[in-house]
């Protein structure tokens, strides 16, 4: 979207980035999910479709003209008997922000080309940012709705956000939301008694899964973490098993020794490790090489009896604590009664997405 964003820019048009910034009940759009809205009224991507999402481009465009930034509360409520697919009964907050080159005489600046250029370097090289967008300021005379800064690497890289203890408050509560991975509307509280609520926009930087063990598992689990979005990676240390033509979907396909190759890779937090090996005697050595690591999963198979002798000779005899075993999700996945390689795949997948997502992992009927 941030590429069509850029062009858009650069071609002289101005834009309004609409994005749902908050929501109560059940919406057809998650926080976050954002719609380009055209002088002329068109639109790329969607915020849920229906007269909700009709009345939102309407504005938009209105914003396009008056330069000036909205926030439009759609209520889902009095058409729930609508034949609407996207109708669900809930309420939402769309913030309007136009976008210009600064060419127009708007006073952008230019900080929204800008901005647009870096959110899509962002987007392709899969980094971890946070824009965060003011959607209204209380008390500030150098601040207003629609001020925004992209904060990278915990620092500010752009934006138009001069105040310092605003810019300040931003940072600190950036690097909570990146932590959690989410995003959100937040009233900051400043010095004499101002404030500013301000929307801070994730984007999550890659996530990877090794896959450690190119058995007959592997083959449904790269295609389920393909499928999730998962930058991934292959490695066994036979090659007849690791290579291109059983694995055409993988990102990398390596070959070696397991814990070594394992012990070399870059392991941040939003990497998820997957041992799958064929046998303990593979598994333990490549636990031991990735348990000290930042990864946000690590997971083993391995039935319940082979999983505590394990852990008991990591813990009685090589001393490592006992916080870090209860990291390790093992057995891995989720219990579905899995037996074939494909169920056992999608239970793992599963797992996955919970450690992402959080959640009870229970049946959706039991929360009904």
């Amino acid at each position: 979207m941030y590429e069509q964003i850029k062009q858009l820019l650069r071609e002289g048009e101005t834009l309004a980035i609409t994005t749902i910034v908050s929501t109560l009940g059940s919406t057809p759009r998650e926080v976050g999910a954002k719609m380009i809205v055209t002088a002329s009224g068109e639109i790329l991507g969607t915020i849920g479709g229906g007269c909700g999402e009709a009345e939102v481009r309407r504005r938009a465009v209105e914003a396009i003209r008056s330069r000036k930034p909205e926030m439009v509360k759609v209520e889902l409520l009095d058409d729930i008997e609508s034949d609407s697919p996207a109708v669900c009964g809930g309420v939402l907050d769309a913030f309007i922000d136009p976008w210009s080159d600064g060419r127009d005489g708007s006073g952008d600046d230019g900080i929204a080309l800008k901005l647009a250029e870096e959110l899509d370097e962002i987007s392709k090289t899969g980094n971890a940012a946070v824009l965060a967008s003011v959607l209204l300021a209380d008390g500030f005379d150098d601040i207003a709705p629609g001020n925004k800064c992209l904060v990278r690497n915990g620092e500010v890289c752009c934006g138009n956000i001069r105040n310092q203890e605003l810019q300040a408050a931003i940072l600190k509560e950036a690097a909570v939301r990146q932590e959690r991975e989410d995003c959100l509307r937040v009233t900051l509280e400043l010095s004499g008694g101002r404030k500013a609520e301000v929307f801070f926009e994730v984007m999550v930087a890659v996530r990877r899964a090794v896959i450690v063990g190119a058995g007959h598992l592997a083959i449904p689990l790269v295609q389920f973490t393909k499928i999730l979005g998962f930058h991934t990676t292959v490695l066994d240390d036979r090659v007849i098993y690791a290579n291109r033509e059983r694995f055409p979907n993988a990102d990398e396909v390596l070959t070696g020794d397991m814990a070594e190759t394992l012990g070399r890779l870059e392991i941040t937090p939003q990497t998820y490790i997957v041992l799958i090996t064929r046998g303990h005697q593979f598994d333990e050595p490549c636990l031991r090489a990735v348990i000290h690591s930042k990864a946000k999963y690590i997971g083993m198979i391995g039935s319940r009896r082979r999983v505590k002798a394990c852990f008991i000779r990591f813990r009685d005899e090589e001393g490592i604590p006992e916080e870090l075993l209860n990291r390790v999700n093992a057995p891995i996945g989720l219990d579905i009664q899995a037996e074939s390689p494909e169920e056992i795949a999608l239970a793992i997948a599963a797992e996955l997405v919970k450690v992402r997502r959080g959640g009870s992992a229970t049946s959706c009927k039991e929360n009904f």
